[in-house]
């Protein structure tokens, strides 16, 4: 079966930790992943981020999927959606609010910046899960309000906010949730019953989580093929915009 990927990073973690396209790309190969989107935590200039993403996706053309890493804090926040997503076609825009520190519900400047990442119809994914930054029902409202946006809520909410989550989008069909870092059976069996598998995605969050339990997870909870074929790439492949498949 097809696995994609849809969620994990590139670039030197906070712990210091170095590492590159050929890894990433390797690393995933070895547990059949054949395609991965990224986006670039590492420092803190966004264009950098971005760049470095941007080479990573043209040194691996056929595999790697990019996000701009967007803060919506940043005076060129506009500016650089443009640039990444109209000159660098990347597959979607990135935002993590606990890691640039922001409350989303008050930053105004997320309707701006959604308005403009809505022209080119690729999918938002954002950081959800971690208090006081990164809550569901926050992301929620603006999934409410750009109902054209497809939007990706990573970890299901992690360990905070797992049912949270599930029942903050349950109704907003441009949503779906990912799964990685998720250990919890009971979020993750109630995230397909709930959702539907069609709104489920997986990830891994290399390099960040051990890439075999990530995958390895659905098979210990008996998930049926049917399912795991859109969580495992049919998901990816619409969110991406990509012929099934390709």
């Amino acid at each position: 079966m097809l696995i994609y990927d849809i969620h994990s990073h590139l670039g030197k973690t906070s712990s210091g930790d170095e590492n590159s396209p050929e890894e990433l790309v390797n690393d995933l190969k070895a547990y059949g992943i054949e395609k991965v989107g990224i986006s670039s935590l590492s420092g803190i200039s966004t264009r950098e981020q971005n760049d470095l993403v941007y080479r990573a996706m043209k040194a691996f053309p056929d595999i790697i999927k990019g996000y701009a890493f967007i803060n919506p804090k940043a005076p060129d926040a506009i500016d650089e959606v443009n640039r990444c997503l109209g000159d660098y076609k990347m597959d979607g825009i990135k935002f993590h609010s606990w890691k640039h520190g922001y409350y989303p519900d008050n930053t105004p400047a997320l309707n701006d910046i959604l308005a403009e990442v809505e022209k080119y119809g690729v999918h938002v994914q954002t950081h959800v899960g971690t208090a006081p930054f990164s809550t569901p029902y926050t992301w929620a409202e603006y999934a409410r309000r750009f109902p054209g946006i497809d939007f990706l809520f990573t970890h299901i909410g992690y360990y905070e906010f797992g049912l949270s989550t599930i029942e903050a989008v349950k109704d907003l069909k441009n949503v779906w949730v990912e799964t990685s870092g998720q250990m919890d059976v009971e979020v993750l069996l109630r995230a397909i019953e709930v959702l539907g598998p069609q709104r489920v995605c997986f990830g891994t969050d290399w390099p960040y989580k051990p890439v075999n339990i990530e995958v390895e997870k659905f098979y210990e909870l008996n998930i049926p093929e049917e399912k795991l074929e859109y969580i495992f790439h049919k998901n990816a492949e619409h969110l991406w915009r990509l012929e099934t498949g390709a």
